[in-house]
């Protein structure tokens, strides 16, 4: 059996090739989450806002997910250098240790009585998305307090968006 040696080009042509089959997959499978998410919809919910969360939580899995592939093509890439490695692993880490964090706070803010939450973690900022048109003081601060306790973002960094239109 003879052994096929591949160049330099045709292994990034491979990666390349790896890497857009990953987003095709994880294209398919948002779109197919995102109808099963719409079948699946509590009734007594405004059929709109959980659409809504539920398409910006999937948009948001989907583009963690790209985001991971992409580093693990680094990572597993023969041709990378120890230093990219290294940064491509920290930089998963730290994806990983943000979709943790954005769902513990999920679970902590709907426990103050939001029905839907969506929480995205930035490099400087933290964005909340809530189904309230108008939030209470009471409510934007504790959700801030909720924010403040559990990560490194300071009230300046915290962008609480309302999403239910006034009816």
């Amino acid at each position: 059996m003879k052994m096929i040696k591949l160049t330099e080009n045709k292994k990034k042509i491979l990666v390349l090739s790896c890497m857009v089959v990953l987003l095709i997959v994880a294209g398919t499978l948002s779109i197919v989450l995102n109808l099963n998410a719409g079948k699946n919809n509590d009734s007594s919910l405004d059929g709109t806002q959980s659409t809504f969360f539920s398409e910006l939580q999937s948009d948001r899995e989907l583009r963690k997910n790209e985001q991971i592939a992409l580093l693990d093509a680094i990572i597993n890439n023969d041709n990378s250098t120890k230093e990219a490695i290294a940064n491509a692993e920290a930089e998963k880490l730290a994806i990983v240790s943000n979709i943790k964090t954005e769902m513990a706070l999920e679970a902590m803010i709907k426990s103050k009585g939001f029905e839907n939450v969506a929480v995205m973690i930035g490099n400087e900022k933290i964005n909340v998305f809530v189904d309230k048109a108008e939030l209470l003081d009471e409510e934007n601060a504790a959700i801030c307090s909720i924010i403040m306790e559990q990560t490194k973002f300071t009230i300046a960094d915290i962008i609480i968006n309302p999403t239910l239109s006034a009816k």
